[in-house]
């Protein structure tokens, strides 16, 4: 018995030293990865120093990068509208477009005259463009014979990644060490602080209300609630060099400048996500061997239950004094997750 409680304790100290998450390589040996993008199994990567797009089939149980495009001018942020993929070509201060479906894929110039343009965004028919070099968000009309750029917003500071979500367009400013927003329905739009004091930060991709966000100086991905009156970063991954961010079936792909493509599995939880629960709702008995029971519910609430590597493997619907089944788990910490509360850490011996 002492010694299920000494493992147990071991455990959970070395998952509270974990913090964050853990993420895996997808492919490495790239030069210098940048922008993202997926069309069915294949994701697409901009490889800056590498002046190309490569791609990867990300069902192969060992992906392999192939050569989509390249003669590129420091290739960064990408979108797919249809067939056509959009291309922010940083170096050569411009927007191409590549038909993914050509036999022989070749770029065309969209609009060329950028400040070194990062993060690209497509609205209807109008195309967002963080020009990093002027500081602003500019944009232009795809449909349109002849582009021409027209400035949104100016004064944010140095623009690398922007996201939509409903009017506000969300804008990492990675000299300004900040996340800010606009709406860009609004006559003149204005910028306004979401957080400051991130490291540096680059890619941004929502996900829900969650915007996930790679702090380059920071060497790690946070995350913040874009519904919250004052935005917390937590920290999602550590130990990780992230650019830019792309979420397909709640899977984050990552790319670092180590000349990787990492991916982390989104419905993994981090210790930061449970924040234990110091409320009257309590499990009893704890430990636990066969039946977990919850007390102090005032109505019935969904739960999940996670292991200690916070992966979910049990969910339902529980009441006040009912009794969960646990006989099959095996021995070790778990978290009892409900709907709107904190979790509750329970061992089952």
């Amino acid at each position: 018995m002492r010694q299920i409680y000494i493992l147990a304790t071991v455990l959970f100290i070395n998952y509270c030293n974990l913090i964050a998450q853990t993420t895996t390589d997808v492919v490495t040996g790239l030069d210098f990865p940048n922008g993202l993008t997926i069309n069915g199994n294949y994701l697409y990567i901009s490889e800056y120093t590498g002046s190309k797009i490569s791609k990867i089939d990300i069902t192969a149980t060992t992906p392999t990068a192939t050569d989509f495009a390249v003669g590129l001018e420091g290739p960064a942020g990408m979108l797919l509208n249809g067939n056509d993929l959009y291309i922010a070509e940083y170096d050569a201060g411009r927007i191409s477009k590549i038909d993914i479906t050509a036999t022989t894929p070749t770029a065309t110039i969209v609009v060329t005259g950028l400040n070194q343009p990062e993060g690209i965004l497509l609205n209807g028919n109008d195309l967002y463009i963080a020009e990093y070099g002027a500081n602003k968000i500019s944009k232009i009309d795809i449909t349109a014979t002849t582009s021409t750029v027209t400035d949104v917003v100016t004064g944010v500071i140095g623009p690398v990644a922007i996201v939509l979500s409903g009017n506000d367009l969300y804008i990492s400013e990675y000299k300004g060490g900040k996340i800010s927003k606009i709406d860009i329905t609004a006559s003149t739009p204005t910028v306004t602080d979401v957080i400051t004091g991130v490291l540096q930060p680059t890619g941004i991709i929502l996900n829900g209300n969650d915007l996930y966000i790679s702090e380059y100086n920071g060497d790690k991905i946070s995350k913040i609630d874009i519904t919250a009156t004052t935005p917390t970063a937590n920290d999602v991954v550590t130990a990780v060099s992230p650019w830019q961010l792309i979420i397909d079936n709640d899977i984050l792909y990552i790319t670092e400048s180590t000349g990787t493509v990492s991916k982390l599995n989104l419905n993994t939880l981090s210790l930061s996500d449970l924040n234990l629960d110091t409320a009257k709702v309590v499990i009893s008995p704890n430990p636990v061997s066969e039946f977990v029971q919850v007390l102090g519910l005032e109505a019935k609430e969904i739960y999940k239950i996670y292991n200690i590597l916070g992966i979910e493997i049990k969910n339902g619907i529980i009441d006040n004094q009912q009794q969960i089944n646990i006989i099959k788990f095996t021995n070790g910490i778990y978290f009892l997750k409900l709907k709107n509360r904190n979790a509750i850490k329970f061992i089952k011996k």
